[in-house]
């Protein structure tokens, strides 16, 4: 349940600043694909998730992502402004995260392939089951990688937090500090997300 609360909150709040009047071509394909990522969580617990968004179809679309923010990444500005998302969010510092979240949406996409076909996957608050048996033994043998990722998100929610107490002491557009928060509710689903439950 809480996760579910976490990604509807930032699919709303992305879907809101992907059509905010003002929003530049990048900034918007950027929200756009944070959008896309919520609802990717959003769909995985429930018995229609595997249909609405299959795993195939994931690692698309995030393998895409993954490289349009590696893109920015390395091109620094060349490709155009990206400075809405948190404080600070432009640097390279914070677009070498939105890499690691979308290869990390990837990485998910891989994991729940051997499930496609209409098993199940347990994840926290997450038991996506399909003719009542448990596929445990396809997760487990995730579990280091599954663990690497939740320390990374554990730490990036922290890194996150700091900076939003921090930036509070300097003036920012309320949608600047929202977009913060955003990423910060974000950066702890993806941390709970990916702690393996057996």
């Amino acid at each position: 349940m809480l996760l579910t609360v976490l990604f509807t909150v930032t699919a709303l709040g992305y879907l809101g600043f992907a059509f905010r009047h003002g929003s530049t071509g990048v900034s918007r394909v950027s929200d756009v694909l944070h959008v896309l990522m919520s609802i990717a969580m959003l769909a995985m617990p429930w018995s229609w998730g595997m249909t609405f968004a299959p795993p195939t179809l994931q690692i698309i679309v995030f393998a895409v992502a993954t490289l349009f923010y590696l893109v920015l990444t390395l091109g620094s500005s060349r490709y155009g402004s990206h400075e809405h998302h948190g404080p600070g969010g432009s640097g390279r510092l914070v677009l070498g995260y939105h890499v690691l979240m979308m290869a990390a949406m990837v990485v998910m996409g891989v994991m729940m392939l051997p499930m496609a076909g209409g098993a199940a996957m347990s994840m926290p608050e997450m038991d996506m089951s399909s003719g009542g048996h448990s596929m445990h033994g396809s997760w487990t043998g995730w579990t280091p990688i599954s663990w690497i990722l939740v320390a990374l998100f554990a730490a990036a929610t922290i890194w996150m937090l700091v900076r939003l107490i921090a930036s509070a002491r300097v003036r920012q557009h309320p949608l600047a500090r929202l977009d913060g928060v955003l990423l910060l509710l974000m950066s702890a689903g993806m941390a709970l997300a990916f702690i393996p439950t057996s």
